[in-house]
């Protein structure tokens, strides 16, 4: 747990730094006020969750992939699909666990920055839904009076769904490359409520043990502009 704030406090101030350096860059644009600009597509995202690189030093028993498509209208609304795989096995002294799913999230972003077009900062809602099964073997029960039992549970596959506000920001580095973080506040609304064999992980969401979720993404993002000037 320690080890994960740390990561989390050290990761957002980096970011944080590099982000506010890059809303200094283009003090020479504004957006004239009383003038608005038709909706139109000013480039679309392509993004990977740097994050999760830091499962194999953190959680070496997960193996995750997340990645984002946005799509920029006129700099203030974005819309926005997240899709990821995640795989655990675990193994300890009377038990192993196997898990494996993917997970989809999609939404919007809306941009609070009005002289900087090229940046954001704002905040975003997604819905999320999340498809995995998880099976335990191998599992050793001991006893004081009775001698010792092996035993194991059957694969068992769940649907889970939830609701998902942010608040984040997306600096532009160089051109056409953005680094980004996202505070975000997940809600489940449905599934993995299962008390004798509950999930170690729900694939895009986290502990299943909890119904509000705490977490904090780290985006790289590769934009392919339109209408640019």
């Amino acid at each position: 747990m320690k080890k994960e704030l740390f990561r989390y406090i050290f990761s957002f101030l980096i970011l944080s730094i590099i982000s506010i350096n890059s809303f200094g860059q283009d003090e020479n644009i504004y957006v004239e006020e009383g003038i608005k600009e038709p909706l139109q597509i000013k480039g679309v995202k392509f993004g990977v969750n740097a994050g999760r690189f830091s499962d194999y030093l953190f959680k070496p028993e997960r193996i995750s992939y997340e990645g984002s498509i946005d799509i920029n209208l006129c700099n203030k609304y974005f819309g926005v699909i997240e899709a990821g795989y995640s795989e655990i096995s675990l193994t300890k002294d009377n038990y192993s666990y196997i898990s494996d799913g993917y997970f989809i999230k999609a939404g919007m972003d809306y941009n609070l920055l009005k002289a900087y077009p090229t940046d954001f900062l704002g905040i975003g809602f997604r819905f999320g839904n999340s498809v995995f099964s998880h099976s335990a073997n191998d599992i050793i029960i001991e006893s004081e009076h009775w001698s010792t039992t092996q035993t194991s549970i059957e694969n068992t596959s769940y649907n889970v769904y939830w609701f998902e506000a942010s608040f984040g920001v997306k600096g532009e580095v160089l051109k056409n490359i953005y680094l980004g973080w996202s505070a975000l506040v997940k809600i489940k609304l449905s599934g993995a409520n299962d008390e004798n064999f509950s999930p170690y992980d729900i694939p895009g969401f986290g502990g299943s043990s909890e119904l509000v979720k705490l977490g904090v993404t780290y985006y790289i993002y590769y934009q392919i502009p339109f209408n640019r000037k």
